[in-house]
This record gives structure tokens, C-alpha cells and sequence, in this order.
């Protein structure tokens, strides 16, 4: 293995901010590196550098792609929060190969003042010029908010590691619509590889009402996965340990894309299927998410692919071709096509299923080179 995470941390935070995840996946082989953000590597007793306060998400973003350009491929953006965010960012510039997205930050166009984050955020938002000077919550609001599921004992040793933070990336993020220069701007059509969106349903910061509307924004290339009785410290919570074994198995899971086995097929079928392996995007007409699989086998009757959601027999679904498939469609122009789930079948790894689906058109036909 010689895959590369670097973890972003979140608002207040540092390096520490890691320490469980960087251990778990060093055991797992992975190199991984925890860059602290500009003016971040102080100690939380002292004052803050007064420059602090008008660092902007810019800023963070471009001195960690400097960091990242001198990195081997393949390359993992791991971001917690704030950090999330900047790994978007930073994956809209084609330096991810993969994103893994914990509680993140939304980007420009989405509307996350719900009223628990303005709670958070009370104490800053009610100062006046707070988005050019240094930040940091309360006690009282991250106790609220960021820390709200760790025991008494552990938040307090948490929020004693907090720093300050800048105030122009906090309002460029909660008050995006005020920002004439769209810092937390995301172009969704430049991030191509795949995207992890991890919720905890208990989050008052970035609640999933919100990161639901982020893997709505990246669509056929975003995985959605909510945890319950989860807050927004999901690198440290209690229970910590099941999401990043989640998240270590989707890696794999993509990152291995073109090792996956192609197992016995149980339909009966009429037309010869070939085989051949390419990402599709799938969904189902009762749910707004879409959902990435790897196809396995195709032919002229249905296809075969695997995936991270079990889908029912008899469930309808649209798939469209992320990659090329060597089909000739009849219809000039058509990318999408509709299927019919005929059954499925968890894998030995308790992770993803197999699939197999029915065309419900006959749109193609399989390529005369084949």
C-alpha cells in the first residue's frame, strides 16, 4: 500500500485533532500527514497572532496544496469540519483521489445557519468586526455543540487544546452570502473522484440536514453515510472506532475498485454478459441520493455491479455510465438507462453486495467489436 491521507482539521483545532485516526490507519499501512493550520501551532493559553483573525479559507487552502503537489499519487483528503470544507476545495483543484468528509463544512450556496449553529457560534457572531479578528467558542458552546457526546471529563481536556480561530473563514463559511469573493465557492463538475459524507444525526453544527444537501451537490460521485447517537467530534467521540473502520473499508472499497471479484451469477438470462469493470451512478425513484457502484458484467439483457447499498428485488433504478462501457446505444445521445433489480447478495467482506439487474428497455446493443 502506498496510498497518502492528509487530514484536515476543523476549526480551534491542531494536528491533535487526529491522533486516534492517524494511529488507526498507520496500522491499516497507510502514510498519513497532519499538517496544523497557519497560526494554529500556538499554545491555547496565549494570545492569538492578531493576523489570525483575516486568514481566509484561501489561505488554508493554498498552503496545504503547496504541501499536497509534492505527494506521490494516490492521495486521500480526509477533513473534519472546517477542514472538510478545505478538502473540497482543494479537490475542485484535481489534488484528491479520493475525499473522506467527516461532519464537514458546507460550501457557498448552502444554507447552514440552522438555529442550534447559531447557538454555537453566539458568542462570536454577537461581536462586532468578529470577521476580521481571532475566535474561539465558549466553554459553555462547545460543550453545546463540537463536544456535546464526550463524558464531562473529556471535554474538558478537549476544549483546553482549542486555539483561536479566524473569524474571516468562519463568516466566509456561515456568511457566504456576504462574500462578494465566494471563498467557500466548490465547483462541483471539477471533483471527479469519489466522495464520503459522514453525519452523525445528533450534530448541531453540521447537522445532517445539511451534509444531506452536500452529497446532493457532488451527486453521482458522493456516498452518504449517517451514524447514530453521533455528534460533530466524530475523530473523537465515543465509538469513534466504528466510523473509521467505515470509512477505512469504503477506501478500500474504491481505492481497489478494479480488484473486485465477479461472483456466480443466480438469474437466469437469455443474452451472453461480458465483462468489464467501469464506475455507473444509480438511484431509485423514492430517494434524492445517488449512489455509485462498479460493474462487474453487462449485456444486452441486464448487468451485474457492486456496491455499498443493499437495493431490494423488484426496486426500479436509473443508472447512468460514469465511465466508458463499450455499448452502442440505439437512441443517439443516451446515457442513462433504466433496470429492474432482480436480486442481491451481501459480499464475504459485510461491506458492500453484489447486484444483479434487469434492463427494462432494450436502448442497446452490444458493440460489434465484442
Amino acid at each position: 500500500m502506498n496510498e497518502t491521507i492528509v487530514m484536515i482539521h476543523g476549526m480551534w483545532g491542531g494536528s491533535w485533532c487526529w491522533e486516534n485516526y492517524r494511529t488507526f490507519y498507520e496500522n491499516k499501512g497507510y502514510r498519513c500527514i497532519t499538517p496544523t493550520l497557519r497560526y494554529h501551532d500556538m499554545n491555547p493559553k496565549d494570545e492569538p497572532d492578531p493576523r489570525l483573525g483575516t486568514v481566509s479559507i484561501i489561505d488554508y487552502a493554498n498552503d496545504l496544496e503547496s504541501i499536497i503537489r509534492k505527494l506521490d499519487p494516490p492521495v486521500i483528503l480526509m477533513g473534519s469540519s472546517m477542514g472538510g470544507l478545505i478538502a473540497q476545495i482543494l479537490a475542485s483543484r484535481n489534488l484528491a483521489d479520493a475525499l473522506v468528509l467527516l461532519a464537514p463544512a458546507s460550501p457557498y450556496g448552502i444554507m447552514a445557519l440552522t438555529p442550534s449553529v447559531i447557538k454555537s457560534f453566539w458568542s462570536a457572531i454577537k461581536t462586532w468586526g468578529f470577521w476580521k479578528k481571532p475566535m474561539r467558542q465558549t466553554f459553555e458552546e462547545a460543550s453545546y455543540s463540537t463536544l456535546g457526546l464526550l463524558p464531562d471529563n473529556k471535554k474538558i481536556e478537549a476544549y483546553s487544546r482549542f486555539v483561536y480561530e479566524s473569524g474571516r473563514a468562519a463568516s466566509e463559511i456561515g456568511f457566504w452570502y456576504l462574500d462578494h469573493k465566494k471563498a467557500s465557492m466548490v465547483d462541483e463538475s471539477k471533483i471527479t473522484c469519489p466522495v464520503l459524507i459522514i453525519a452523525g444525526n445528533k450534530d448541531k453544527i453540521t447537522p445532517p440536514s445539511v451534509l444531506r444537501k452536500i452529497a446532493d451537490k457532488y451527486k453521482e460521485n458522493a456516498f452518504y453515510k449517517e451514524f447514530e447517537n453521533h455528534g460533530h467530534w466524530i475523530v473523537g467521540e465515543p465509538g469513534w472506532e466504528k466510523i473509521a473502520d467505515y470509512s477505512s473499508r469504503w477506501l478500500r472499497n474504491v481505492l481497489d475498485v478494479k480488484s473486485y471479484e465477479v461472483k456466480p451469477w443466480t438469474e437466469k438470462r437469455q443474452y451472453k454478459r461480458i465483462q468489464h469493470h467501469a464506475l455507473i451512478a444509480f438511484s431509485t425513484p423514492d430517494s434524492d441520493l445517488i449512489y455509485q457502484g462498479e460493474l462487474g458484467n453487462y449485456g444486452q439483457g441486464g448487468l451485474h455491479f457492486t456496491s455499498t447499498v443493499a437495493i431490494d428485488p423488484g426496486s426500479e433504478l436509473d443508472i447512468k455510465w460514469i465511465e466508458d462501457v463499450p455499448i452502442v446505444f440505439n437512441v443517439k445521445g443516451k446515457e442513462a438507462c433504466s433496470a429492474e433489480v432482480m436480486w442481491y447478495k451481501q459480499k464475504k467482506d459485510d461491506f458492500s453486495y453484489d447486484i444483479g439487474a434487469k434492463f427494462s428497455e432494450n436502448i442497446y446493443s452490444i458493440a460489434a467489436s465484442q
